[in-house]
């Protein structure tokens, strides 16, 4: 992880609301960080994924009630945390599989000819 810059103002503020406001057993909403902050869902996104990548800040979330961003104090904090990340990139490599599969030539020979009129 190279830092190439200090952390913006966005950014050290996003951290230290889920620094001082979340904990796994009651972590801080997206909504609530957009609302606080004026964000909206991708440029949160995009803050998080910076805090994580960039500065090495191991922000992770929970997608189950209560739902929401912490910094884990725990390995077990973390996997929960990370469990979703986890299942998301397994449907990812399955969709990218599914399509990766399909023979185009074949596919748009049976669609085209059944569909255009």
């Amino acid at each position: 992880m190279a830092v190439s810059r200090e952390m913006t103002l966005i950014e050290t503020q996003v951290l230290n609301a889920i620094l001082q406001n979340a904990s796994f057993e009651l972590p801080i909403q997206a909504k609530e960080l957009q609302r606080r902050f004026n964000l909206d869902k991708r440029k949160l996104e995009i803050i998080i994924e910076s805090l994580k990548v960039n500065f090495g800040h191991p922000v992770v979330a929970k997608k189950e009630k209560p739902n929401g961003y912490f910094l884990p104090k725990t390995k077990e904090e973390r996997d929960a945390g990370l469990a979703p990340y986890k299942r998301q990139i397994l449907t990812e490599q399955k969709n990218l599989a599914a399509v990766l599969a399909i023979d185009l030539d074949e596919y748009n020979k049976k669609w085209r000819s059944e569909n255009v009129k």
